[in-house]
């Protein structure tokens, strides 16, 4: 198991990377890091757990100009054409740096709020054009969008605007949160509220039903980190009036308490053709718009992380250009387990969740 607290976080980080501290109350904050364009910290309770995973490496990746250095960030789908080299077969995936970690720069910040931007410059790997354009990122830290009256919550909105200078590309915005688990032993539980009894799309192989549980009003999702996975929910089976599309919840080790971390929008697709992102395992199947990644960890006993993701807003032709904005906030807690499940049944509408 391995975690940032903020002391460790900034202690890390100091004179290598250039951050801002947003404060939330006098309990809690957020941090951005210019470096790959991340909310890298959410923090409840300032002196304690970070809900994102951070890379514990994290100076070796910046120093590399690497993009594996976790937090909460922005990515464009679909993943088949920007994100693997032979995208026919499938084959040789790779992050195209001009994406991430890219180059941005902090434009405006202040205790409350931040704005970063930088340059855009990928491949579309199927059809071999550059596209080139540019994305902004505006971070400001919320009060409780559905009150609990806890006081160890932390939450930022973040609004993701992507132009690229070129019209009628068919490309979604793709919001990714890396997860902390503790392993086999203290895995996480990903939650994500349906209106019924859903289908499940696994995106790269069949997950196991042990990993996996469908619910009458929620589908959940084991975060190991000790076997790649990937789980996907379709539009139709999502209830649009539920604000919150996806929860991971974690027993943080070593403590009694729980933390728990939610994605909430209302700009995501809401029909299939308004998504890209095929899925690798059936790509003449049906499309995902809630996903959810569980990596492998290769070199315990350090381990990596999972991933809660949103594909967002399908890109719109504007002037010739085609141009994807979308709001989605993300929002933490830590407390007692009674606790976490009274904010799972007033964000997610799930009485009885099913954790692992």
């Amino acid at each position: 198991m391995n975690y940032f607290d903020k002391e460790k976080l900034y202690n890390t980080l100091s004179n290598k990377a250039n951050l801002v501290n947003l404060e939330i109350n006098e309990v809690s904050s957020a941090t951005i890091m210019e470096y790959g364009g991340r909310l890298l910290g959410l923090f409840p309770q300032n002196i304690n757990f970070n809900l994102l995973w951070i890379n514990p490496n994290i100076i070796d990746a910046i120093s590399s100009n690497s993009r594996v250095i976790g937090g909460e960030r922005y990515w464009v789908s679909p993943e088949r054409e920007f994100f693997y080299k032979n995208p026919e077969t499938w084959d040789e995936w790779y992050c195209q740096e001009g994406l991430d970690p890219a180059h941005y720069e902090i434009l405006d910040s202040d205790e409350k709020s931040c704005t970063i931007s930088t340059p855009l410059d990928v491949t579309n790997n199927l059809t071999k054009e550059m596209l080139r354009g540019e994305i902004t990122r505006q971070f400001r830290v919320i009060n409780e969008p559905i009150k609990t009256g806890y006081q160890y919550y932390s939450g930022v909105e973040i609004i993701d605007d992507c132009v690229m200078y070129k019209p009628n590309l068919k490309i979604n915005g793709w919001s990714l949160s890396c997860v902390i688990s503790g392993g086999i032993k203290n895995p996480g539980t990903v939650l994500i509220p349906s209106k019924h009894e859903a289908k499940p799309l696994s995106y790269f192989r069949t997950i196991p039903q042990d990993r996996l549980n469908v619910s009458n009003d929620h589908v959940s999702f084991k975060i190991d980190v000790d076997d790649i996975y990937k789980l996907a929910i379709r539009p139709e089976d999502l209830d649009f009036q539920i604000h919150a599309k996806i929860a991971y919840v974690i027993r943080i080790p070593d403590s009694e308490e729980f933390g728990i971390l939610i994605k909430l929008s209302n700009d995501i697709p809401e029909k299939q053709g308004d998504c890209f992102d095929l899925s690798r395992d059936r790509p003449d199947g049906e499309i995902g718009v809630i996903q959810s990644y569980n990596s492998s960890s290769p070199n315990k006993p350090i381990l990596n992380y999972g991933e809660i993701e949103l594909q967002l807003n399908k890109f719109e032709t504007i002037e010739n250009t085609s141009h994807g904005k979308a709001r989605h906030l993300l929002c933490g807690y830590i407390g007692k387990k009674d606790e976490i499940l009274e904010i799972i049944e007033k964000y997610l509408s799930i009485d009885e969740p099913y954790l692992f």
